[in-house]
């Protein structure tokens, strides 16, 4: 029985000191696409976004990466950012319809293309549109994201987001609900 106590010691501290040894990033999205939404009818509010993938830190991006706030805050605030392009007043209550959003997983990857090495960054989110009690639409998008192993990170992570919130605005399902 101390073996296994022991055991699970050093494990707790290997863990606590490979996450502090995770470089931190400073995510700074700013999505500057046109959107084009149309004319929206109802009021449309963003929720807060939950995160179920299995890390104890809403900030961990892989076990390498951490980012400067909580994955899913990031993730919603770039998705607020294509609402306000598409002319889009969210509301904080009192809504018709809101979107809800929760991260299922961030993976990284190094891969060769075209001779030259890419950092892959995909972050999956699932987004479902409710209104009424119930909900209306609902897909996950794959926010995958490459960029040059050079451009970092921080690079992949914003082609993630721009690649995810261009996804969502361009699905004619999602836009079909809002009118």
């Amino acid at each position: 029985m101390k073996e296994l106590k022991i055991i699970s010691l050093i494990a707790g501290l290997l863990l606590s000191v490979s996450s502090l040894a995770a470089e931190q990033l400073s995510i700074d999205f700013s999505y500057e696409r046109n959107v084009n939404i149309g004319t929206i009818q109802p009021s449309i509010k963003l929720a807060e976004f939950g995160d179920t993938r299995d890390v104890s830190d809403g900030t961990v991006l892989t076990a390498e990466y951490t980012l400067n706030a909580p994955l899913a805050e990031i993730v919603r605030d770039a998705f607020a950012q294509g609402f306000a392009k598409g002319g889009v007043e969210l509301v904080d209550d009192g809504e018709d319809m809101q979107v809800v959003g929760t991260i299922v997983s961030s993976e990284a990857e190094l891969m060769d293309r075209g001779g030259v090495q890419n950092i892959q960054l995909t972050i999956r989110t699932a987004i479902q549109l409710q209104g009424g009690g119930r909900t209306i639409w609902e897909t996950t998008l794959f926010g995958r994201g490459r960029v040059p192993e050079t451009e970092g990170m921080t690079a992949a992570v914003n082609a993630s987001l721009e690649r995810m919130v261009r996804e969502l605005f361009n699905d004619d399902y999602f836009l079909i609900e809002l009118q």
